[in-house]
């Protein structure tokens, strides 16, 4: 497999673990409002706590809302120089500077992608990065299945 489908493989995984956990918040209250503010940061945060990540920042324009997290908890014991640090989700906005997720528009598309904040990602030896996205999807597993 080369890196750029293990690459796809685990930001496909992690985007569904990600909506897996809104759509259990989306399932009790119907709906979940998001903008880009403390109250809606905290929120993120509760849902995303069993995934081991963290809400880094959050930017909206008319066209797009996009939330970062921050790899954190079991993530941090990947051995790896290589291992990206964030991935950011974006949303389409449809011009107001908030959005209401609901069981309906959760399966729109989403963007899902890993960054680091130091260094390109596209620089790091393919054998690194594999062994680094084979180690980040072990880690995912295991959180997902202890949820």
């Amino acid at each position: 497999m080369s890196t750029s489908d293990k690459l796809h493989e685990f930001e496909k995984k992690l985007e569904v673990a990600i909506k897996s956990a809104f759509e259990k918040v989306i399932r009790e209250d119907d709906e979940f409002e998001i903008s880009a503010d403390y109250d809606t940061h905290q929120r993120i945060n509760a849902v995303v706590q069993g995934l081991d990540l963290e809400v880094y920042g959050m930017s909206v324009t008319p066209s797009e809302f996009t939330v970062t997290f921050e790899f954190c908890g079991s993530f941090q014991k990947v051995n790896s120089k290589a291992k990206p640090s964030h991935c950011q989700i974006s949303f389409e906005n449809d011009g107001n500077y908030y959005l209401t997720l609901t069981e309906d528009n959760l399966n729109r598309d989403w963007f899902l992608g890993l960054t680091n904040m130091s260094f390109s990602l596209e620089d790091v030896p393919e054998n690194m990065m594999l062994d680094c996205l084979t180690q980040l999807e072990q880690y995912l597993l295991i959180r997902i299945l202890s949820n």
